[in-house]
């Protein structure tokens, strides 16, 4: 997640950008009344990316490393009953993490912190992101890895969906035609309801807001969370916790699920 804003990037770039999301097969089907797993299911080998999943990264649609497991900030916001949770599941198991420069999950809890809670030697948000990155990493038994602007898939937020993934494994971000999107894997991993429509909140604002594609949005052209269930009964679940984070952006937000399918 970012705090860099759209206007560091011209109008134009970001017409062209919106303009280029609408012709995205995935988007462009959902428009025209589509269901998702319809949409998802012809894709080849659909099924081949639910794996195993190596990289944490930040929620951000433009952090691509890796098979990748989407946290806001790389983690950063987890309560610390979630982060035990979290540790506990993947030590061992994750080859990377990465931060991000200009993380706006990281300026959030940056700003949050008394002067006493700061380590010794930080004097950023940038900063704390990449030393809490770095603590999180030793914690899984890891690599880490700071990725700079340039490094990132795009200067503005250029994200038109969310994967709310409750399986897990859902390796979105690799798959190919799928559009730019946020990715919160938290529901999968086993992450409390309360963090998870907190995370999502967050995200739809940013696409929503200046930051992002903003009044792009609209009823006719909604922001879609996709939600990714291991059954029907997660389904019903998940999308529950995504319409209560979504619920203050009206139409301009559209809910659409799909269940995993059987490998």
């Amino acid at each position: 997640m970012t705090k860099h804003e759209a206007g560091h990037s011209s109008e134009g770039e970001i017409d062209r950008g919106w303009f280029e999301s609408r012709s995205n097969e995935v988007i462009s089907r959902l428009n025209n009344g589509d269901r998702l797993e319809d949409i998802l299911n012809s894709f080849p080998d659909f099924k081949e990316y639910f794996r195993e999943l190596d990289t944490i990264d930040c929620s951000d649609g433009r952090v691509l490393d890796g098979k990748k497991i989407g946290l806001a900030g790389s983690g950063i916001l987890l309560s610390p009953e979630d982060r035990v949770s979290l540790i506990a599941r993947l030590k061992g198991k994750i080859k990377l993490i990465t931060t991000h420069t200009d993380c706006g999950a990281a300026a959030l809890k940056f700003k949050s912190l008394n002067s006493e809670e700061i380590p010794a030697g930080i004097t950023s948000s940038d900063e704390y992101g990449s030393w809490r990155g770095r603590e999180l990493a030793e914690a899984l038994g890891c690599e880490h890895k700071y990725i700079e602007m340039e490094q990132m898939a795009s200067e503005y937020h250029n994200e038109v969906a969310l994967v709310l993934d409750g399986t897990g494994e859902f390796d979105s971000t690799n798959l190919p035609g799928f559009p730019a999107h946020f990715v919160c894997t938290g529901a999968g991993l086993g992450l409390s309801p309360e963090y998870l429509r907190s995370e999502v909140e967050i995200l739809t604002g940013i696409a929503l807001g200046d930051h992002g594609f903003g009044s792009r949005f609209d009823a006719t052209n909604p922001f879609y969370i996709m939600v990714a269930a291991k059954d029907e009964s997660d389904l019903k679940r998940w999308e529950e916790i995504a319409q209560q984070a979504s619920e203050k952006y009206s139409n301009r937000v559209e809910i659409k699920g799909f269940i995993q399918p059987e490998k």
